[in-house]
């Protein structure tokens, strides 16, 4: 989803040609006639097959299509099929580059429309998903599939029934087509001057992407980087840019080509044709900046910082776990369009994984924005048995749904594609598992907070264990606990609590509204973090002892703790009777 691409490269270039190692994608603009040179018959074989053999299954590259239905650099009559206007459709003459005529189609006549949109829905068929395959264009409108009309005089469009209106609607036909026949690939829309807004978001709500074909040194024709790449780039359409001239063209203009790269990498773009010279006989500055441009478009995840427990303490019958901060940038100049999540390893000497994490970043890699920080907090749980020694911590970036992985601006990348960040040691450590919190109600009692009209007190009418228990009783309205206590020991930072008791609901009216238990974790300000909850009581079996459980992984800013009888309703009158026994908070895991 990003990447600089060859425009209609050779097959077979030499092995030490330069754009090879600068160009992910080969790119291709088709004749609509050359594919579907008759009704119903489709050359698709005889055209790409040799295109997906070469770059894709020998050279491990990508590649990308622009059928278009009207070129005046067409050396033929024909750009669309002579076939569509022998069934009906309207054409307008034009003059080629080369000086001969051309017919074309009225792009906006429904016959037009019927017969390309059929053509879309086999291309489609045929590429859609195919593995290898990046994106296609959409070039069935307008000279080489540009929102504009090149050749056409105020005479035809009068004659041809050209209104504003037919012309959008035209256009939306197309982009449905696309986007029903293309619903796994990327498809781009050359887009045009602000008056046709319309017709580009609605490209967008349909899924599909912007490509603009007129770079210069003051930017994108239109200056579309601005107005419309940078704002819909955060709504994940993806920028496309082409040279507006080549090489000796801006010579000749006086046009910088340094400038108009930098111009270029003013925009969010994911993606650079290099057409601005031919590949092989591209001069050195050409090479030069087109490798610079290669470097910053897209996006270009870099590790920053690490902070990190140079040590592990491990242990034969228990579990460790370790924690860090690592700090991010994309330092490319567009978004990232994919969520993807980090693979963290802990490395022992002989190359094995001991201990792993796949970690989904709170902050999605797609809200990573260019020149933008993130700071990502992370915790690795060590088995327990993980014998003392030296362990290498390695990072891997994917789409876990498909195992794709991409490359990171970070050194010491390995076979598996993931690199090597820092050394840390497993040295064996003292048990800090067990239990740092219980109460049986035995003696004088705790001071729990209370809310609405409940009462908390300890009597011995009941009990789960021993003579005595904790009441908490009365009515309550508004509101989310009956009663809360909180902790005096602090809670460590991300380590793993399991917090059980026992309830009892003697009475609840209305009936229906489930009560249970919650360790509350805050940090040290006492601002509230996360909630770690137990079932549910089961109010079937009102009357009856039940064992409530939480089991929870706590936040790296975790330092206070709180244990809450939840009322399961914040606005609804509920008075109840409830009973709680031998609550216990244990310490499982800790760093």
């Amino acid at each position: 989803r990003m990447g600089m691409y060859m425009a209609s490269p050779p097959l077979e270039p030499q092995d030490d040609e330069w754009y090879l190692d600068v160009c992910d994608i080969a790119y291709y603009r088709q004749h609509w006639a050359d594919l579907n040179p008759e009704e119903g018959v489709y050359a698709f074989d005889e055209y790409f097959d040799p295109i997906f053999d070469y770059w894709v299954t020998e050279r491990g590259k990508r590649v990308a299509f622009g059928p278009m239905s009207q070129s005046k650099h067409s050396r033929h009559e024909y750009v669309t099929p002579r076939w569509v206007f022998d069934k009906g459709v309207p054409s307008v003459d034009h003059v080629a580059l080369r000086g001969h005529h051309q017919f074309d189609p009225v792009f906006w006549d429904e016959r037009y429309l019927n017969l390309y949109c059929e053509f879309i829905a086999k291309l489609g068929e045929y590429l859609d998903g195919r593995e290898g395959f990046e994106f296609i264009d959409m070039r069935g409108i307008g000279e080489w599939g540009e929102m504009h009309l090149q050749r056409w005089t105020p005479e035809q469009l009068e004659a041809t029934g050209y209104t504003d209106t037919k012309y959008i609607a035209a256009y939306r036909r197309m982009i449905d087509a696309y986007a029903e026949a293309f619903p796994h690939s990327q498809v781009f829309l050359n887009v045009g001057a602000p008056k046709f807004l319309s017709i580009m978001d609605y490209a967008a709500l349909r899924g599909c992407h912007f490509r603009q074909d007129g770079m210069s040194p003051t930017g994108a024709s239109n200056d579309v980087g601005e107005w419309l790449f940078k704002p819909y780039s955060r709504r994940g359409v993806i920028g496309n840019f082409e040279f507006h001239s080549g090489y000796k063209s801006m010579q000749d203009k006086g046009w910088d080509l340094g400038e108009t790269i930098d111009a270029g990498l003013r925009a969010p773009v994911s993606y650079w044709n290099t057409n601005l010279c031919g590949l092989s006989t591209a001069p050195t500055e050409g090479r030069e900046q087109l490798t610079r441009a290669a470097r910053r478009i897209g996006y270009r995840f870099v590790l920053t910082g690490l902070d990190y427990l140079p040590e592990i303490h491990v242990a034969e019958d228990r579990a460790s776990r370790t924690i860090f901060f690592s700090d991010w940038r994309n330092d490319g100049v567009a978004p990232c369009y994919d969520s993807f999540a980090l693979e963290w390893s802990l490395v022992d000497e002989a190359g094995e994984t001991v201990a792993a994490a796949l970690q989904f970043p709170e902050t999605p890699t797609t809200n990573w924005w260019p020149g933008e920080d993130v700071r990502l907090a992370t915790l690795v749980r060590v088995p327990a048995g993980t014998p003392p020694g030296d362990y290498r911590l390695k990072l891997t970036m994917l789409v876990p749904e498909t195992g794709s992985r991409i490359l990171l601006g970070i050194a010491g990348r390995d076979e598996k594609d993931r690199y090597d960040l820092c050394a840390i040691s497993a040295v064996p450590g003292e048990d800090r598992a067990g239990v740092v919190f219980e109460e049986g109600f035995e003696g004088d009692g705790l001071a729990w907070g209370v809310s609405g009209e409940m009462v908390a007190t300890i009597d011995d009418a009941a009990a789960h264990t021993g003579e005595r228990s904790l009441l908490v009783a009365g009515s309550h309205a508004q509101g989310w606990n009956y009663a809360a206590l909180g902790l005096s020991t602090p809670l460590l930072p991300a380590a793993r609590y399991r917090l059980s008791a026992w309830m009892l609901v003697e009475d609840m009216q209305p009936g229906g509204h489930s009560p249970y238990l919650k360790l509350a974790a805050n940090d040290a300000d006492d601002k509230w973090i996360e909630n770690y909850s137990t079932q549910k009581y089961a109010m079937a079996r009102s009357g009856e002892w039940q064992l409530l459980e939480a089991y929870g992984d706590l936040p790296l800013n975790a330092a206070i703790g709180v244990i809450a009888i939840e009322k399961g309703a914040h606005s609804i009158p509920i008075t109840a009777r409830i009973r709680l026994d031998d609550i216990t908070l244990e310490l499982l895991e800790a760093p």
